[in-house]
């Protein structure tokens, strides 16, 4: 540590004498609050302040088995919860290998991505990374890595009537009896929109359950794929990636959009379909 950064801490422990009781006390986490707060009254610079708190935690900090405070796995928390609107609030705190393992992860996938024209990612830093960390989450999902969660691999279960999904009124009048409810559900946040469940629809799995007017399943087709794996292949050779004018999203990040839905009597063959990006599939559906 420079001598500037001892005169701060010096200067730090003069001003507060709670600090340097907290210190020899052991309350390791006192000690950081106080430091990290007189360090934003410009007390000491932040090189100091980090320096202290290392001092600190290296005395006092550690395991009995000796792992450094930052490095100690047991001490990492993660909390998801399901706030207002559906939308899930995402908050923890992560030792230095998998926090480094995060930041690496999220590196590449929340850079700034200029159109194919040269126009600015207009998206804030903090966007980027969010959209970074969904695109984690998806290729995680597609890959069917997770462990087997009741007799299948995690997924994103959405449930909607055929009446909802469709927008042909020749279709629906063959559905007297079905509820249009005007919105689909998912597991763990509850109703979604009907567009975002007809842009999940594109390029998913489907099974066709038939219920009695007590909602009592009658009778479960099997599942079909919307977009077969050769589909896909053959539209990234065609697309090259989102088919969305000036967007240069390569197509492993891209979903296969049904121009017209297969609910609306849209085939799923490639005249029927395009690439296009989550952010510009998202759009497309909300905008129709």
């Amino acid at each position: 540590m420079s001598a500037v950064c001892w005169v701060g801490l010096a200067r730090l422990l003069m001003l507060e004498p709670v600090v340097g009781d907290a210190f020899h006390r052991a309350d390791v986490d006192k000690a950081r609050r106080i430091l990290l707060d007189l360090a934003s009254k410009n007390i000491a610079d932040c090189d100091a302040v980090r320096a202290a708190i290392r001092r600190i935690e290296k005395q006092y900090g550690n395991r009995e088995d000796g792992v450094p405070v930052g490095e100690d796995s047991e001490r990492n928390e993660f909390y998801a919860s399901k706030g207002l609107y559906g939308r899930v609030t995402v908050k923890g705190d992560l030792d230095a290998v998998n926090g480094a393992r995060l930041i690496t992860l999220l590196s590449s996938l929340s850079a700034p991505t200029p159109e194919k024209d040269g126009a600015k990612d207009t998206r804030t830093p903090a966007l980027r990374r969010a959209d970074g960390f969904c695109e984690l989450l998806r290729r995680y999902e597609r890959a069917g890595l997770g462990p087997i969660e009741g007799g299948v691999k995690p997924h994103i279960t959405v449930t909607a009537s055929a009446k909802d999904m469709t927008d042909l009124k020749a279709l629906k009048d063959l559905l007297p009896s079905t509820e249009e409810l005007g919105f689909a559900w998912t597991d763990w946040v509850g109703p979604i929109s009907i567009d975002t469940a007809r842009m999940l629809a594109c390029d998913c799995t489907i099974t066709r359950i038939l219920l009695d007017e007590n909602g009592v399943p009658l009778e479960c087709g099997k599942e079909a794929r919307t977009a077969t794996v050769p589909q896909r292949r053959a539209l990234a050779v065609r697309d090259g990636g989102c088919a969305f004018p000036g967007c240069g999203t390569p197509s492993g990040w891209c979903d296969a959009h049904h121009i017209v839905h297969w609910n609306d009597g849209g085939p799923t063959d490639l005249d029927n379909l395009i690439l296009l990006c989550g952010h510009h599939h998202r759009t497309l559906h909300h905008t129709e």
